[in-house]
């Protein structure tokens, strides 16, 4: 499987869509760091309310630069390319086995995400130092909270590659990674209005609102345990059934 890593990580060193999507969320957060900037030194009602610094910027990075939708798109495109291309063929001509295949494509993913991830929060964390200073790191977890908020991209990241490996078309794949969790939130408050209990809410343990609980600072700690600890079950769980499902599809 090390020639397999070996081959994943020398595609994605030439991966075009890996740092345009990295250049990407790197220009939205500067450019919401200079939007807000702008608007803090121009209107007096919205600089009383705004409380800008880089410890807040970093903990809103990951919305702020549309981190989990890029990264989906960047995910599909990926993963889909020796599909389209056939040359998945070829790996498995050379003895590799689908769950081999599978996972050492996984890694890399992880592995990309993981760096466009600490790409972003340091670029929200120097947009926000350049333009409001450090800001008071007493009063909440901020390095729990973007613990957790990198738990969440990896869940989000899995369940996405999961879709990804089981249609292996760039159209679809890219379509699913917009539409699926929308669509499974969506059903999870309709099982909520119907069910209409005030202890649980089966939406809130849905990756799709981790991230808005996460987003902004002070975040509750309670909340950023059940993020966290639900992430960290569904990493695997995705990552299981994306490779059963991959296994058994004709190619």
């Amino acid at each position: 499987m090390s020639g397999l890593l070996k081959y994943e990580f020398r595609k994605l060193r030439k991966q075009k869509s890996f740092y345009i999507c990295t250049i990407i969320m790197i220009a939205l957060l500067f450019l919401s760091a200079f939007t807000s900037k702008a608007l803090f030194d121009a209107n007096e009602e919205f600089s009383e309310q705004f409380k800008g610094s880089a410890l807040d910027s970093a903990v809103g990075a990951v919305s702020g630069c549309s981190y989990l939708l890029i990264v989906g798109i960047f995910t599909a495109l990926f993963v889909c390319d020796d599909y389209e291309n056939q040359t998945i063929k070829n790996i498995y001509s050379k003895g590799y086995s689908r769950t081999q295949a599978y996972f050492s494509k996984f890694i890399s993913v992880v592995f990309a995400a993981t760096v466009m991830f600490a790409v972003v929060i340091s670029s929200g964390f120097l947009f926000g130092n350049i333009y409001f200073g450090i800001g008071d790191a007493s009063g909440y977890n901020w390095f729990g909270i973007i613990a957790a908020q990198y738990a969440v991209c990896i869940a989000n990241i899995s369940f996405y590659f999961a879709i990804c490996s089981f249609l292996r078309k760039n159209g679809s794949s890219i379509a699913s990674v917009i539409v699926a969790p929308m669509l499974v939130s969506m059903l999870l408050g309709l099982a909520d209005s119907l069910l209409k209990s005030e202890k649980i809410e089966l939406a809130r343990f849905w990756i799709s609102s981790f991230m808005k609980d996460l987003s902004a600072a002070p975040a509750d700690n309670g909340r950023v345990v059940v993020c966290l600890t639900a992430s960290l079950i569904y990493i695997p769980v995705f990552a299981v059934i994306g490779a059963v499902l991959h296994k058994n599809t004709e190619i």
